[in-house]
């Protein structure tokens, strides 16, 4: 019996010091930050839809284009991009602000969703470049691989107008997704 008893005390003993070291959890880990750039590239014909605006919650109308997403580095086609303007503002210098919503959609990796107020300037020949660069996270919604996520995303590129009539539009695009774990 005295043998049985010791047993067990030292068993609860090691069990003891075992659970108690598996307790620490020690200082949070680092969030892991990455960095996509992709490009959106492609003629692509206006689509009227009915999409959410990330900024108050409500159903818009927006028109969509959908092109190419493609790997900066490769040069291989990695999925889609979807913009979806939900308005475009006319400025007296010529100027345009669009407020954009883009959806990275990642071939079996998920996607990305966006919102920025892009600055177009005329360039010549119905040329516009485009950019928009962010001061906090613009990434609304994000899924699959992506999950628990958050970030900008950048756009410095060019779009070309001459079509626009026809709703047609030729993006060549450049983004830079910022990402870090929550």
């Amino acid at each position: 019996m005295k043998i049985i008893k010791n047993t067990f005390l030292v068993l609860m003993t090691v069990l003891f010091f075992a659970c108690d070291s598996d307790d620490y959890s020690g200082d949070a880990p680092d969030p892991v930050q990455t960095q996509l750039k992709v490009i959106g590239r492609g003629t692509a014909v206006a689509q009227l839809k009915t999409i959410t605006n990330p900024d108050n919650g409500q159903p818009v109308e927006a028109f969509c284009f959908l092109m190419d997403l493609v790997d900066s580095k490769t040069g291989e086609i990695i999925g889609t991009l979807e913009d979806c303007d939900m308005g475009t503002t006319e400025n007296p210098d010529d100027t345009l602000i669009s407020k954009i919503v883009t959806k990275f959609n990642f071939t079996g990796k998920g996607s990305i969703t966006s919102r920025g107020d892009v600055l177009q300037r005329p360039i010549g020949d119905g040329k516009f470049s485009t950019e928009f660069t962010p001061t906090e996270n613009n990434i609304v919604a994000v899924t699959d691989d992506f999950l628990g996520q958050e970030g900008k995303t950048t756009l410095v590129g060019e779009v070309d107008l001459t079509r626009f009539d026809q709703d047609i539009i030729i993006f060549n695009c450049n983004f830079t997704i910022d990402l870090k774990s929550k």
